[in-house]
């Protein structure tokens, strides 16, 4: 699997330690959810962070992959 861009919403606010994980991804809050959205270089990398997501006890909403930002 190549690079794709992907949107996951995640409940509540995410905790700093994973904010300072997630450099490479665009993160705004929209009360009551987190969403991060970028690029991820493959299906590894996507089931990296959903896994991280999991360790921290967060709460998934959705994940989808969207088109790519137009450069």
């Amino acid at each position: 699997m190549s690079e794709a861009t992907y949107e996951v919403r995640v409940a509540g606010a995410l905790p700093d330690e994973l904010l300072r994980e997630l450099r490479d991804l665009t993160v705004t809050v929209e009360p009551p959810q987190t969403v991060l959205h970028g690029s991820l270089p493959d299906q590894s990398a996507l089931f990296g962070l959903l896994s991280r997501i999991h360790g921290l006890g967060l709460r998934l909403i959705e994940v989808r992959q969207v088109p790519a930002d137009p450069r």
